[in-house]
């Protein structure tokens, strides 16, 4: 978790340099403080979109909410003793059996 939040710090500070970066562009461009500060935000877009799409890419934070799922899924099986020896037992005997029989039956 500290290491998302650390990745969330780190992207504000890059799209804050960003905007700063194009508002000082827009600065020497003659734009008053005001108007080079709203050009910018206006062309560089909505951050929050921004935001979101990087962590859509973001390998790490795609590993972390795995891992939270693996480990929320394991701790169901292991509440659920019952339940877990017959999902098991199903797939043990299932998926054996669906090969052995498309390996066996013949192609039409």
């Amino acid at each position: 978790m500290l290491r998302r939040e650390r990745l969330d710090q780190d992207l504000d500070e890059e799209l804050r340099a960003h905007l700063e970066m194009r508002a000082a562009d827009n600065l020497a461009a003659g734009m008053s403080p005001g108007q080079a500060r709203h050009e910018a935000q206006k062309r560089f877009g909505n951050t929050t979109l921004l935001k979101e799409d990087t962590r859509e890419v973001d390998i790490i934070g795609w590993l972390d909410e795995v891992a939270r799922d693996f480990r929320h899924a394991l701790r169901m099986l292991l509440r659920n003793p019952g339940f877990t020896v017959v999902a098991v037992l199903t797939l043990a005997l299932g998926i054996p059996s669906r090969a052995f029989l498309a390996a066996e039956l013949p192609r039409t």
